[in-house]
């Protein structure tokens, strides 16, 4: 079965040669980007439609002045994201995202006994037995990154997330069967069985944690700086009207209460941007 991440990644990366491109990619350039890829007929057709066809569409688009309609139907799509109800729906219509979340319905569950044989193999050092108990965790990684989703942190990025998270995590259990109690009977009881699965579990949701965590502390990190151009803006007016003179970086410092040398990189940025 094709890897899911390197399978996202690439499909991604041809996606935005795709747009990039002047002119149309071509079937067996497509086919080039996959060649490395086991992937069936039907796989195949599917991904020149997803790549193809958005081409196709804006053209026809474009010929028929529908740039307003298509911008009123985008901000409907983001007053849905904003929605608690929504969230899941909303980001789900990525076209991609849609094609990877209908290729792992088709993922057969196993039985709890055949969970336990299969991290047995994965515990013994047999290597193969990542990419079988990756799989069985696809669906579980959906529902996990559900719970992280906000207006933000979109459901398909911290999926992708949770799936490198769990690779890595299984990659360090090789051959650790002491450590899981399997011993030399090569089985695992139903107490060692949810230890472990409690183990993976807590390691994607930590990967998601610290992505959303990242990106949502970038964001407030710029809407704060945000926040300080604004404000020394204002003080600027402010003290200019009031002294007849543009104020001094101590003078905007006494009244914003920012250290001086962040006015001064402020200010510094100002002057560039104006200059340009």
């Amino acid at each position: 079965m094709v890897d899911k991440i390197t399978f996202m990644e690439t499909l991604h990366s041809v996606q935005e040669i795709a747009k990039a491109s002047p002119v149309p990619l071509t079937k067996e350039e497509i086919r080039s980007y996959f060649q490395d890829m086991d992937l069936s007929e039907g796989q195949q057709e599917m991904i020149y439609q997803f790549l193809l066809t958005p081409r196709e569409e804006a053209l026809e688009n474009e010929d028929d002045n529908e740039q307003a309609h298509n911008q009123e139907e985008a901000k409907s799509y983001k007053r849905a994201r904003s929605k608690p109800d929504a969230k899941l729906a909303g980001q789900a219509q990525n076209p991609h995202f849609q094609m990877y979340l209908r290729e792992i319905s088709t993922v057969a569950s196993l039985t709890k006994e055949q969970q336990k044989i299969l991290y047995c193999k994965l515990l013994s050092g047999e290597e193969a037995a990542i990419e079988e108990v990756s799989h069985q965790w696809l669906k579980k990684i959906i529902k996990i990154a559900g719970e992280f989703v906000t207006s933000r942190v979109f459901l398909e990025d911290l999926v992708q997330e949770g799936n490198i998270a769990l690779l890595l995590a299984l990659r360090q259990l090789l051959g650790k069967a002491s450590e899981y109690g399997a011993g030399n009977a090569g089985a695992l009881d139903d107490a060692q069985h949810k230890r472990l699965e409690k183990h993976l579990e807590s390691i994607v949701r930590e990967g998601m944690e610290r992505y959303r965590q990242e990106l949502e502390g970038e964001a407030d990190s710029e809407n704060t700086i945000l926040a300080k151009v604004s404000l020394i803006h204002e003080a600027r007016k402010a003290l200019a009207e009031e002294n007849g003179t543009d104020p001094t970086v101590q003078e905007l410092c006494e009244y914003t209460r920012i250290p001086p040398e962040e006015i001064v990189d402020i200010l510094d940025l100002h002057e560039k941007a104006r200059k340009e």
